[in-house]
């Protein structure tokens, strides 16, 4: 999570979208009074016996903001004024996709490169001692609206921050690091699925299913892993004061 007073922005990180990468990349840019968030351990760690990026994803304005904070812990730690008036962005996925790059980092993490995902996912024991379900959701809407003014899609990332770059007014050009992988050669998504467990993840991602058109898609059809492009225009172009709150911000550089 970003918030850039210099060029009136924040960005808000949802997981297993491309954010290390993208974070690394906007560093270079941010000015002395621009905040990030990270899981840098404080000094005051030591004498707590919870972890402290628990502490803040439950208790932000106590313990500062965890870097995947929701927008509405966002809006209340910067103020609404700040929040509104900035422009916001994050990046979503392929909730079936984004499932699976989940499943291998926690593998990854422990030593695993055999991927059992059907089999894990089904096992109750499983899906109750591991984290398996994120709440991206959360992060760039809140209660059933989202209020970011641009999803960025993880499937064309690429091209879509260099976009949002020229929309902000930045002319710096940003080379985006190589979006991690922990398992090479990882074949399509679809493949690690049964229809039970497809239908699990339907179940598990309605809202951001619904509101952006992402659907369930095999090896050979084009366009996988893709949200539907008039699904994410309506998102760019759903909050009135996008052309503001941009001009507004090169005025301020």
């Amino acid at each position: 999570m970003i918030v850039s007073h210099k060029y009136r922005c924040i960005f808000l990180r949802t997981e297993k979208t491309g954010g290390t990468s993208i974070t690394q990349a906007l560093q270079s840019m941010l000015g002395d009074d621009d905040e990030q968030a990270t899981l840098k351990r404080p000094a005051w760690a030591k004498y707590s016996p919870i972890h402290h990026g628990a502490l803040k994803r439950h208790f932000p304005q106590w313990f500062g903001l965890h870097r995947h904070a929701t927008a509405k812990q966002v809006r209340d730690v910067v103020g609404p004024r700040i929040f509104e008036s900035y422009f916001k962005f994050a990046i979503e996925r392929n909730p079936w996709d984004r499932q699976v790059s989940l499943y291998a980092h926690r593998e990854w993490k422990k030593g695993n490169e055999t991927l059992n995902f059907d089999r894990d996912m089904r096992s109750p024991i499983y899906r109750n001692t591991e984290y398996v379900r994120l709440n991206n959701w959360s992060i760039y809407a809140i209660g059933r609206q989202i209020v970011v003014d641009r999803l960025l899609r993880y499937e064309t990332l690429a091209d879509d921050i260099e976009r949002l770059l020229s929309d902000l007014g930045i002319e710096s050009q940003i080379q985006i690091p190589r979006l991690r992988s922990y398992i090479s050669d990882r074949p399509h998504y679809s493949t690690f699925y049964s229809d039970w467990t497809r239908e699990l993840i339907g179940r598990w991602y309605t809202m951001e299913i619904k509101a952006l058109g992402y659907r369930f898609e095999s090896v050979g059809e084009a366009g996988a892993d893709a949200a539907s492009p008039a699904a994410l225009n309506s998102v760019v172009n759903s909050r009135p004061n996008n052309t503001n709150t941009l001009q507004s911000g090169r005025a301020a550089n």
